[in-house]
């Protein structure tokens, strides 16, 4: 029977190099601290056996284990044993049926019995040295603690691994990790979390090995991407929290949206497809000409209120474009004083969309830009949440009709169906709407797509949107996000303008902090020869290294 509610225990110590006696001497006395204090599951850093910095792939194959009788695995399976819990923790594996090392994550049932067996899939540089490419999928397991998926560390930059233990029913993922920056631990971690509603137990090293520093980061977070429990950075010592599962089953979202029910895989084909046959496939390989590959973009926080008509948001336009911004975008229902629109207000609005695009388009031509106009826009299969995109002659590019709605918009809108990246004279274009950028896979679609920079009309309901979702949206994908949100709506303001390669501070309250005035412009200059090279640090590319024969449970019915 499974228990809806347990402790969980995640440790942050560091391995020694090559000292399989000191490390199974450090885990038991974890092990017996975590016990003593309640904790049925347990979770150590990733290498915890061997260490991770190793001299050759030589050297690490002298040290990797089996996961059927080596040392530290041995250890841990009695210990789980003796107490009766559950343990899990990354290790260095070797695998004699495949004769390769693999940087793996097993954990123990309360019998000592292997319940699940994990390789890192997404693998960092100095990995590639001596680990291959895992080869176990994203398995997820039946326990009396419930359903625990295992990661480790650097498959959390990978939105489709959490996404996929999701979609197997995880409630809780089991990270262990080596942690090199604040924001991996700090933002990714909770942004995982929070976009799947489920437990993350995240465990990592603190302190310096060889030339690496870890700066610690374990961590509990609970569905919403709330912090509940954390060590405090260079410091050792177990964060530990109760884990109840009620609320992993709860993914709702905003009044009355459900962030896993309200998923389109139908439309998300492109996630599976070989990375050979994507449009994103080779484009850092084409020439850019350097005078013509920087594009100033803009989020203009401008949109109708009581006291602001429809000629005061195209005179704010007008203004943006005359300082030379090339790419500009509005808020959601840019040209309603709502932000939430009901079946009357809608065509109210859609009424007005002929005579809104005019004054776009007439903007767009004077300047010699490209404007993203939200609409409403009537069809004969019905009303659509719509952008526009105009062009720097004042013609229509393209439209993007919003594929995942609210509740409110469900009772009078039809749902888009796909992802269109256009190309123009500013970089290749793609856009998510709304409640649209709380899916990764919007994003993702757009990127495969071969979008350089994804424009977000929104109105934001939740902080967690802006806080968690909109730096990883853009570093994800290497993509440039430009974010314009209302003033009147629950999560006001905040525009802003995301690079590819996201800030230098993790926080994007720090590094961005929130600007609430209606009439708000924030422009910044796009590069996008950075947009179209993916990879994240030497060979790691955030889409080639992409293990798509994992992602089924995404893209199915």
């Amino acid at each position: 029977m499974t228990k809806r509610r347990f402790r969980a225990a995640a440790v942050q110590t560091l391995a020694r190099l090559g000292d399989f006696d000191y490390n199974i001497a450090l885990a038991t006395q974890y092990v017996e601290a975590a016990v003593r204090q309640g904790a049925e599951l347990i979770v150590f850093p990733e290498c915890m056996d061997t260490g991770y910095l190793f001299d050759s792939p030589a050297h690490c194959r002298e040290l990797a284990e089996t996961v059927t009788d080596g040392p530290f695995v041995t250890a841990l399976s009695e210990l789980s044993r003796k107490h009766g819990v559950y343990i899990a923790s990354g290790i260095t594996e070797w695998d004699p049926a495949r004769e390769k090392i693999f940087n793996s994550g097993v954990m123990f049932d309360r019998n000592g019995k292997l319940a699940c067996h994990y390789h890192k899939q997404f693998l960092a540089t100095h990995d590639q040295n001596w680990f291959s490419f895992g080869e176990r999928g994203c398995p997820v397991v039946d326990t009396d603690l419930g359903r625990i998926g295992l990661l480790i560390c650097f498959d959390g930059r990978i939105p489709e691994i959490f996404r996929a233990m999701a979609m197997q029913g995880a409630e809780v993922i089991v990270d262990m990790a080596n942690f090199f920056a604040m924001d991996q631990a700090d933002m990714w971690g909770p942004a995982r979390a929070y976009e799947n509603g489920v437990w993350l137990v995240a465990a990592t090293k603190a302190g310096y090995e060889r030339s690496i520093y870890y700066p610690g980061g374990s961590m509990i977070v609970d569905p919403k991407g709330r912090v509940l429990s954390k060590v405090p950075y260079d410091t050792h010592g177990m964060a530990i929290c109760d884990v109840d599962l009620d609320a992993a089953a709860d993914k709702s979202i905003y009044a009355a949206n459900d962030k896993i029910a309200d998923r389109r895989p139908d439309t998300y084909g492109a996630m599976a497809l070989p990375y050979e046959k994507t449009p994103v496939f080779g484009a850092a390989d084409k020439p850019l000409i350097p005078s013509k590959s920087v594009t100033k973009v803009a989020a203009v926080q401008m949109h109708v209120t009581d006291d602001t008509p429809v000629a005061e948001v195209l005179a704010m336009v007008d203004h943006t474009a005359k300082l030379g911004v090339k790419v500009l975008v509005l808020p959601e229902y840019a040209f309603s004083g709502e932000c939430i629109l009901n079946a009357k207000e809608a065509a109210a609005l859609a009424d007005q969309t002929a005579s809104n695009l005019s004054g776009i388009a007439a903007i767009a031509a004077k300047y010699g830009c490209l404007i993203a106009a939200p609409i409403v826009e009537r069809a004969a299969a019905g009303m659509y949440v719509t952008t526009v995109l105009v062009g720097p002659d004042g013609k229509e590019i393209g439209r993007y009709r919003k594929t995942h709605l609210t509740a409110e918009e469900r009772k009078w809108a039809v749902a888009g169906f796909d992802y269109p990246v256009f190309d123009t004279p500013f970089g290749r274009i793609g856009v998510m709407s709304g409640y649209d950028a709380v899916f990764p896979e919007t994003s993702r679609c757009l990127a495969i797509g071969g979008a350089d920079i994804i424009l977000w009309p929104a109105a934001l309901r939740e902080p967690f949107e802006r806080e968690l979702l909109a730096v990883p949206r853009a570093e994800d994908n290497r993509v440039a996000v430009v974010l314009a949100n209302r003033t009147d709506c629950p999560y006001p303001g905040g525009s802003v303008v995301i690079p590819p390669n996201g800030f230098p501070q993790w926080d994007i309250n720090v590094a961005a902090p929130r600007v609430l005035k209606l009439g708000a412009v924030m422009p910044k200059h796009i590069d996008l020869a950075v947009c179209r090279q993916k990879l994240m640090i030497p060979k790691v590319d955030m889409f080639a290294n992409r293990l798509v024969e994992t992602y089924a449970p995404i893209v199915a019915a």
